[in-house]
């Protein structure tokens, strides 16, 4: 099987704030290894951060720079993704996604998964060294629309959860099979795919607020967040566990 790897950058507007922040999206180029994509990232990000130092040289030095940055504000990095496509398939960035990586803006890694969007692969839980965060954790949910400020509900579904759940469910439907006379067939029966490698996560505002971001998606907070705003995350927490 062939496949490409698509680098994309995910950035924002400097004066956008914390709690939700819209992002937008660069396509860096299409490359034929996870090498030279990863590489063509850092050599972006080492060029993003001279740029930086060169842009705050110039707030500092020439006040027409220091107003235009109060007006319009800049672009920064929130993180780098990198995709990868089976080739000479008929529906291209759909079921053609064989796997996501994500990384910090300063180029290192943040999560993956390997996992294929046709579900050839299954996922099969995490082990607790794969597992990033814990309930409670503050977190940045970012995406190709927005960057969310979020508090972590539950993390992934760990290898035994699976393992508990697959021997549950399998019990139960070897059951059904003999009560209706039925063939059992024990590999065409359960399992999980790479939409089940997520977080439950909350959002502030009204009522539970909580969406399932996959694990790439989910980051450190990219800045230092307010203590007012940490401590409503953290509120909001304690509400929805109660």
């Amino acid at each position: 099987m062939k496949t490409v790897f698509e680098l994309t950058r995910i950035s924002t507007n400097s004066k956008t704030r914390y709690p939700l922040r819209k992002s937008q999206i660069n396509s860096m180029g299409l490359f034929s290894t996870l090498v030279k994509a990863e590489a063509q990232m850092i050599h972006d990000s080492k060029g993003y951060q001279e740029s930086e130092c060169e842009r705050l040289k110039d707030i500092a030095e020439k006040e027409e720079y220091h107003n235009d940055e109060k007006r319009f504000g800049h672009d920064v990095v929130l993180a780098y993704r990198i995709t990868e496509y089976e080739l000479d398939t008929e529906v291209w960035k759909c079921s053609s996604t064989q796997s996501v990586r994500t990384y910090t803006a300063d180029g290192q890694p943040n999560d993956e998964c390997l996992l294929d969007a046709a579900c050839k692969r299954q996922f099969k839980g995490r082990t607790p060294e794969q597992i990033r965060f814990r309930p409670g954790d503050i977190v940045e949910v970012i995406d190709e629309w927005q960057a969310e400020l979020c508090v972590v509900g539950h993390a992934q579904p760990t290898v035994e959860y699976y393992e508990s759940c697959r021997k549950h469910w399998l019990e139960n439907h070897r059951k059904r099979c003999l009560k209706k006379n039925i063939e059992y067939n024990e590999e065409e029966c359960f399992h999980w795919d790479y939409s089940d490698d997520c977080y439950l996560v909350y959002s502030l505002g009204e009522g539970d607020t909580h969406f399932h971001p996959e694990s790439p998606k989910v980051f450190r907070p990219t800045k230092p967040v307010p203590k007012a705003l940490r401590e409503k995350l953290k509120a909001k927490y304690e509400e929805m566990k109660s």
